[in-house]
């Protein structure tokens, strides 16, 4: 048993060393400016106390850009030094931790056109954004934001309406997610409703960038669709006996006590997605 632990491991350190070796290549066009942003979104709007919340990163030059989850990033970093230690310490049981759900999409931007790159199974697929220019339409409010006059606009994206606040100081037609295509770079952004946010909380023009993937879509991709792509994960998760409900929650309807009497509970409400990110493809 033990040696089927330690080739599961293995197994595990080499699948995390291949997703961090673009590290290692020299990277052929690289970012000039990063801007991080923290996204918060209420999925199930009965449930609006439940904010997903995540970390992301966009990095950019004056031609190029690419939107990826800093929290998926430090979480599968932290994830690969454990299995390091796990196999130079040889150890087969490893404390993984609070594992969170995070964005898999890695958005890439140029002249307008978007592509997104998901990687499953040491795989990398690119999707193909149909998304069509949106009709930003520019107002004359202003409001500082870390130190930059920004303007608001107004425009349909994805089948919702976001309010942005952009700024000509820098002058990157790049937002964060798939909000773009403005004479300045987006530093906040929200729908109607508020139950979508995205606020960039630092901009840096300047250092060192190598280690920031490249704005170049990777060269090994696969091209597929979104329907596709997601029934091969859907395909894959079956083959392996999981689960692929990432995200909900399991309902207790009681609980027993320590003397055998049973403790009464309501329900919990299962958690739905009834608000989701976008609306069209």
């Amino acid at each position: 048993m033990r040696y089927y632990l330690r080739v599961f491991v293995s197994a595990l350190f080499l699948c995390f060393l291949y997703s961090f070796s673009y590290k290692n290549t020299k990277l052929p066009d690289p970012p000039t400016t990063l801007a991080y942003y923290q996204f918060y979104h209420i999925k199930d709007t009965t449930q609006r106390w439940k904010v997903w919340s995540e970390d992301f990163l966009l990095a950019f030059n004056s031609d190029k850009s690419i939107y990826t989850s800093q929290t998926r990033v430090k979480q599968d970093s932290t994830i690969a030094e454990k299995l390091r230690e796990a196999e130079k310490n040889n150890n087969d049981l490893i404390n993984m931790g609070l594992i969170l759900p995070t964005t898999e999409d890695d958005i890439y931007v140029e002249k307008g056109k978007l592509a997104v790159v998901k990687d499953y199974d040491q795989q990398s697929y690119l999707i193909k954004d149909a998304s069509e220019k949106t009709n930003w339409i520019v107002g004359k409010e202003t409001k500082q934001l870390l130190g930059y006059t920004a303007q608001m606009a107004t425009g349909m994206v994805k089948g919702r309406k976001y309010t942005v606040w952009f700024t000509t100081d820098i002058p990157a037609s790049f937002g964060p997610w798939k909000l773009q295509g403005l004479p300045g770079l987006i530093l906040e952004a929200h729908d109607d409703h508020y139950f979508i946010k995205f606020t960039c909380t630092k901009v840096v023009n300047n250092g060192n960038f190598q280690n920031i993937k490249s704005l170049d879509i990777p060269a090994n991709t696969i091209t597929t669709t979104t329907a596709e792509y997601e029934r091969m994960k859907k395909a894959s998760a079956q083959g392996l006996g999981i689960n692929n409900s990432v995200g909900t929650e399991v309902a207790v309807d009681r609980v027993t006590a320590a003397d055998g009497g049973e403790i009464k509970t309501a329900p919990k409400k299962k958690f739905t997605i009834n608000y989701p990110l976008e609306l069209t493809q």
